[in-house]
């Protein structure tokens, strides 16, 4: 079962966020140990969680269902609900979302219910992505995360993703200094590291290999 709008694995259905997901999305991220290195603060109620919804996938729903893609021809939709699977094998609880940019940075990014934490979920769905990634012809992907939360760092690793830098940001909208390692998968042979990040932060350095892989 993989379409344009659904991804299996062997624990896991990635499908489309909908407007029904509120609740569940709510709960999630009004808890603080998921929340934290996110770039956005909790909803306060289930109005605020449509509208993230409507602001983070539905939109890109549309652009892509009418045809619009992004940087190197990205599709815009490569964004999901996370679902575990019930007996039956069909998606059950949403424990999280995973999502990948159409800008220039192929960004990819996701996070997850407190609870679905270090069962391997996480990096199960990252491999899928990268897989589709892959299908869908894009020349790389990057990710990053807070030098602080050294479990992305594994998740982005078991994906088949290596550091390539590190860089020193003030984040919005928590309005903190943060420092990010940027991570990135090559797909395509002649791909080069991704820049952006580097020339945007003056504060940046290439880490030691040993660095944030403990």
């Amino acid at each position: 079962m993989d379409d344009a709008n659904l991804i299996e694995t062997p624990r896991l259905i990635l499908r489309r966020m909908s407007v029904d997901d509120a609740p569940a999305l709510l709960e999630m991220l009004s808890d603080e140990r998921v929340s934290k290195f996110l770039p956005l603060f909790a909803p306060a109620d289930e109005k605020e969680a449509r509208s993230f919804i409507d602001r983070t996938f539905l939109s890109s729903y549309a652009r892509a269902d009418a045809g619009e893609r992004g940087a190197d021809g990205c599709p815009l939709d490569l964004k999901f609900a996370v679902c575990l699977k019930d007996a039956a094998g069909a998606p059950a609880r949403l424990i999280g979302y995973i999502q990948i940019d159409g800008d220039e940075a192929h960004d990819f990014g996701y996070a997850y219910v407190h609870d679905a934490w270090g069962h391997g979920y996480a990096s199960e769905a990252a491999r899928a992505m990268v897989a589709r990634a892959r299908a869908e012809g894009l020349p790389f992907l990057t990710a990053t995360h807070d030098e602080l939360n050294p479990a992305s760092g594994h998740v982005m690793r078991a994906s088949g993703m290596d550091c390539r830098y590190s860089y020193r940001e003030h984040w919005m909208p928590k309005d903190y200094d943060v420092v990010f390692r940027m991570y990135q998968i090559d797909i395509a042979k002649d791909a080069s590291t991704y820049r952006g990040y580097w020339e945007r932060y003056p504060e940046h350095w290439v880490d030691s290999p040993t660095d944030g892989a403990a």
